[in-house]
């Protein structure tokens, strides 16, 4: 959608760009987006980041120019309970951000929508709440983002608590093995994502917790093909699920150690 509006884009992937091992990277993107004197700087950061670090760039003399304008956190609301309790980085999007939209509204009852609000209340009483469904995103709310006081300085490090793997698919499986070795780990995960090659064919993996998006796609390949990232947090039992879903198929999926 940004290519459509001729925007300039810059990926920096491997890690969050406000941590240690990305900022250098993420400091020369923003120079060079600076050099043709744009209006507005968008920066749509990892959902495991840390975003009170923002203020070391601010630091800098060469980004003096720049006014930051504030920070919107997009909630889960079937995960936010799981999520806020197993990594640590949560609350601090939370408590950073001005806006706050609790998301997937349509797949939680009213009460269940309630709770959540009152959790993210109890993180960030000041933030203005919109409950939403897909993502929508009214203009008017623009004017609601506005800077939050300043945290706490944020750590240079990355969440400890994450777990991440990687596996590999054999191109020489089925579709209906994917699906099946998904359903045995996605539960116990964060996120699981990736592009598979099967049958011919190129699938898009996109798992949120147990809630599954497997569809064909014709995008590009901005990665390895058959490679999925599978991301939880330090308690939940990914490992122990991954191990055994590997069993089960054994051939058709398997761990890299990277």
């Amino acid at each position: 959608l940004l290519k459509e509006l001729d925007a300039q884009l810059a990926e920096i992937g491997n890690g969050s760009i406000f941590c240690a091992c990305r900022f250098d990277r993420f400091e020369e993107e923003l120079e060079t987006a600076l050099r043709d004197g744009p209006d507005v700087v968008l920066v749509e950061a990892s959902g495991l980041s840390d975003p009170t670090n923002i203020s070391k760039v601010f630091s800098s003399e060469k980004f003096s120019g720049i006014e930051y304008q504030g920070s919107i956190c997009l909630v889960d609301a079937v995960r936010l309970r799981s999520v806020l309790s197993t990594a640590r980085v949560c609350p601090r999007q939370l408590m950073v951000s001005s806006v706050v939209l609790v998301n997937k509204t349509d797949l939680v009852s009213q009460e269940e929508k309630e709770e959540v609000i009152q959790m993210v209340r109890e993180v960030n009483p000041a933030a203005s709440i919109h409950t939403v469904s897909f993502g929508h995103f009214d203009p008017s709310w623009l004017g609601e983002i506005r800077p939050r006081p300043a945290l706490e300085e944020g750590s240079d490090l990355p969440d400890l608590t994450l777990q991440k793997y990687t596996v590999e698919i054999s191109p020489e499986g089925t579709i209906e093995q994917l699906r099946r070795f998904l359903a045995m780990v996605c539960e116990d995960s964060y996120r699981i994502k990736g592009i598979v090659r099967l049958e011919g064919r190129k699938y898009l993996v996109d798992y949120v917790g147990p809630l599954a998006s497997l569809v064909l796609y014709e995008g590009e390949e901005n990665g390895q093909i058959n490679r999925l990232t599978l991301l939880a947090g330090a308690k939940m039992p990914l490992r122990k699920s991954l191990r055994q879903a590997i069993s089960w198929y054994e051939g058709f999926a398997k761990e890299i150690r990277e």
